[in-house]
């Protein structure tokens, strides 16, 4: 009887090392390359081995690969991290200031990152009540800017570079806001112009005169250029469709040629030098996901449904592909997609599960897809090296390196 006793002892405790083991997330990729087909190059943890995050899209710069986020976690103290690592190897940024990166327990998550600065050697990060510089070269804070709340405003747009700068469209209860300008090196604040409307987000490029142009919506279906250095409206246009409110993703700018703006339920063209609608197409919520420009063609990708491919020159429907499951139980899906080598690389989403998915852009086809390591998903927004065909992406908890050139396995 008290061999029984011991033997049953023996193997709970077997059992319960074995779960706790696998619910560990793996610290080396040689523990991971039995159970994905993806060839990892590299893999580290954001936070630490059992914190769960909320991160922002990756950014690639220069020779190394950025990401942000917050801890995802009840009762305690919400902590900003941003973690900065070589993009061939996932080192750690070489200036040992970095340490761990940057934390902040802020109270406020950050909203999005974005890199300026004259060598694009500034970090620049938003939450709901202040904008914040950090040098990548020194991990030194330049400075903090806490928006202005004077004049009774209750919603900050997305932050856009203009230039070496950065740009914030502000506006209050009225409905009346103004654009600032953010000195890249300082922080100091002007006003650019003011705007009779909601403003969420802009885009600039320069015209034949080089003169600094704003494209922007109102928030819902008209749609502007502003000479800056004019001081002008150079056009205006209410697009001819229903009422559509505008999304917080920035207008795309191709060739000073088109003009992109996304909507909740369309996407629109409109000539660069007159704003002039080219087309237009209908697309189910597509608000949490920003749509892609690759080699002519438009992908539109929403909350739910089809993916669908668009011919730039005039929204001719190019494919549309099903062939997946997109969640509609998680926000965590929500982010940039990529393109590389005639595919496009996107993420499912889901509460506890998601795909790093590989499709066809000539016809919308699955070519393959992967859970990730030990099956634990692959979340949100995604970025690739077009010179090296390395894949930046992350699970709840880590980030990640992948060879497309390799992969699958």
């Amino acid at each position: 009887m008290k061999k029984i006793v011991i033997v049953r002892a023996i193997i709970l405790l077997t059992s319960a090392f074995c779960f706790l083991g696998a619910c560990k997330k793996p610290n080396h990729v040689d523990d991971e390359t039995d159970s994905t087909r993806l060839h990892i190059v590299w893999s580290k943890p954001f936070l630490d081995e059992n914190t769960f995050a909320v991160m922002q899209d990756p950014v690639i710069v220069d020779g190394y690969v950025l990401f942000a986020g917050y801890q995802e976690s009840i009762g305690s103290a919400l902590t900003n991290r941003i973690n900065i690592f070589d993009k061939t190897n996932g080192e750690g940024h070489p200036h040992p200031a970095w340490g761990g990166g940057i934390t902040d327990n802020l109270g406020h998550e950050i909203r999005e990152i974005l890199i300026g600065g004259s060598n694009n050697d500034i970090i620049f990060y938003s939450t709901s009540q202040s904008l914040q510089a950090f040098s990548i070269d020194f991990r030194q804070h330049l400075w903090t800017s806490v928006y202005d709340k004077s004049y009774n405003s209750f919603a900050t747009g997305r932050i856009s570079r203009l230039g070496t700068d950065i740009i914030i469209p502000n506006f209050g209860t009225s409905f009346i806001g103004e654009i600032h300008r953010y000195n890249f090196s300082t922080g100091q604040k002007t006003t650019l112009f003011s705007f009779d409307d909601v403003v969420k987000t802009i885009q600039w490029a320069t015209n034949e005169q080089n003169d600094t142009l704003l494209f922007f919506s109102n928030g819902w279906k008209t749609v502007y250029c502003y000479n800056l250095t004019q001081d002008s409206i150079v056009w205006e246009n209410t697009l001819n469709f229903d009422h559509s409110e505008s999304t917080s993703h920035s207008p795309i700018i191709l060739e000073n040629k088109y003009v992109l703006f996304q909507h909740s339920y369309k996407i629109s063209c409109v000539d660069f030098s007159t704003g002039k609608l080219i087309w237009d197409v209908v697309a189910i919520s597509t608000g949490n996901c920003p749509i892609l420009y690759y080699e002519g063609k438009v992908i539109v990708r929403p909350n739910y449904g089809n993916i669908t491919c668009y011919d730039v020159r005039n929204g001719d429907l190019l494919w549309t592909s099903s062939d997946f499951k997109l969640s509609l139980n998680s926000s965590r899906e929500y982010g940039k997609m990529d393109a590389y080598k005639g595919n496009l690389y996107f993420t499912t989403g889901g509460t506890w599960e998601s795909s790093l998915y590989c499709i066809s852009l000539s016809t919308g086809s699955v070519n393959w897809f992967d859970a990730g390591p030990t099956d634990r998903g692959i979340y949100g927004g995604l970025a690739i090296d077009q010179q090296t065909g390395y894949l930046y992406c992350h699970s709840l908890w880590s980030v990640m390196c992948v060879d497309l050139n390799k992969t699958p396995k």
